[in-house]
């Protein structure tokens, strides 16, 4: 059984129960009224001859005797069954209570009237001489009164109660019933789609526990999806880029357990060309690897870094490799930034790296740095610059420009925007086929 079916059931079992205990109230309430109404009927027929005497004495007109049976009726039934009026109530002189012929001795009983304004009145009958019966009867109004007023009282309470009850079950289904529903079918769609949609849930009051447990959920759903759209992107690119180095390494294998491979020369340029394979094989998967490795921000070991020292040791560094090489540097007001030291060494170092490859030795590169509420590292070569429709694509893993070139990885820009990414930072190129290209990267400035 569902909990929502469970809480239905709760609340109409607490309405029925509320109903019943109202029932219950009003019951015990007109017992006690009339049980108070029959007390005094029985009071006045207590004494049968005083109050004969003191019913004469009103009927005569003594006020006083008046006063004490203003809400009494007094009669006597005579023997022949014909009922004579003593005194009657001063609020209603006309009444008269209608006998059945077997009150005598029953004590106080219900009855309706013959005559007279009250409907019912409590009637008892007692035994006088010669065969007559003294008959007291007192009128039920203000017991149908109070007893309607109390019905009236405790059924507005329950309509209130119920009420109340709809607006709160309303308000339970819609703040945590129906979030925990919709999770619970998002959940089902993760598990049927094997955690390869990031499927989430809408939030309509985070301040509430549903409200954020539906936003642990959606940050769940993004990690997991993302951890398994990264693990299919691994496996994918690895399945892609070594299949070449493989295929060649199974060829020479193959060559060699063939006899094809004649004299020793022949072995050395195959161990050769295998070697060199198996060293790209290795570089892609510690490049892969390293692409997994990004992905998680928790990674980074952030700190204070100085921009424009950095930057001048790498170009120090490109210096003592490229000594023929022209290499300018602008590091005025670069400021610092908060990031990972050997990361952000690791993107700048692979945009000098890649100007160095796609340009002619001895052109120079230049390295800017500019602060601000973001500090940007730029990397300009003399090369030969990127066609125009390369550009979107160029950060993509294993995306190589129309443009032929000495052949790497093809995961070098990709780890610098996996870098840069994890910094919550941008990155870009600016190019002129023929003309060089500018790479740049932008990092947060430490006062940001």
């Amino acid at each position: 059984m569902t909990l929502r079916r469970r809480l239905v059931l709760a609340g109409i079992s607490g309405l029925v129960i509320t109903g019943l205990a109202c029932l219950g109230v009003a019951l015990l309430q007109r017992q006690y009224v009339l049980g108070q109404l029959d007390a005094r009927v029985t009071s006045l027929v207590g004494d049968t001859k005083a109050l004969l005497a003191v019913a004469n004495k009103a009927d005569g007109g003594n006020a006083a005797a008046a006063t004490l049976l203003s809400e009494a009726y007094v009669g006597v039934l005579r023997a022949d069954g014909r009922l004579r009026t003593v005194v009657a109530p001063t609020d209603d002189p006309q009444l008269s209570p209608r006998l059945l012929g077997n009150e005598r001795g029953a004590g106080p009983v219900p009855r309706t009237t013959t005559a007279g304004r009250f409907d019912r009145v409590r009637v008892e009958v007692v035994p006088l001489d010669a065969g007559r019966a003294l008959v007291v009867a007192v009128s039920m109004e203000p017991v149908e009164q109070s007893t309607g007023r109390l019905w009236v009282g405790l059924g507005l309470a329950w309509v209130l109660v119920a009420i109340s009850a709809v607006l709160v079950g309303y308000w339970v289904d819609r703040h945590g019933l129906r979030p925990i529903a919709q999770l619970t079918d998002a959940a089902v769609g993760v598990t049927a789609s094997g955690g390869r949609q990031a499927v989430q849930v809408e939030v309509a009051d985070p301040a509430t526990e549903a409200g954020r447990l539906g936003q642990a959920f959606n940050t769940m759903v993004a990690t997991t999806a993302d951890g398994q759209e990264q693990l299919r992107r691994f496996v994918a690119d690895a399945g892609h880029e070594l299949r070449t180095p493989l295929t060649t390494l199974q060829g020479y294998s193959a060559l060699y357990a063939a006899g094809g491979l004649a004299d020793e020369a022949a072995v050395a340029d195959a161990m050769r060309r295998i070697n060199a394979e198996a060293t790209r094989m290795n570089r892609i998967v510690a490049d892969l690897l390293d692409l997994a490795q990004l992905g998680d921000r928790s990674a980074l070991s952030l700190q204070r870094v100085d921009v424009g020292l950095m930057v001048n040791e790498l170009a120090a560094d490109l210096r003592v490799r490229e000594p023929d090489r022209d290499v300018r540097v602008e590091v005025g007001g670069a400021g610092a930034v908060i990031a990972d030291s050997d990361r952000l060494r690791q993107a700048v170092t692979a945009l000098i790296e890649n100007a160095v490859k796609y340009s002619d030795p001895g052109t120079p590169i230049s390295l800017v740095a500019q602060g601000g509420a973001r500090v940007r590292i730029s990397v300009t070569d003399s090369g030969r610059g990127i066609p125009a429709a390369d550009l979107d694509r160029v950060f993509d893993r294993f995306y190589r420009t129309s443009v032929a070139g000495p052949r790497g990885s093809g995961l070098g820009l990709a780890i610098v925007a996996a870098i840069i990414a994890a910094h919550g930072g941008s990155y870009g190129v600016d190019s002129v086929l023929g003309h060089g290209s500018t790479f740049w990267v932008e990092v947060p400035s430490s006062n940001s």
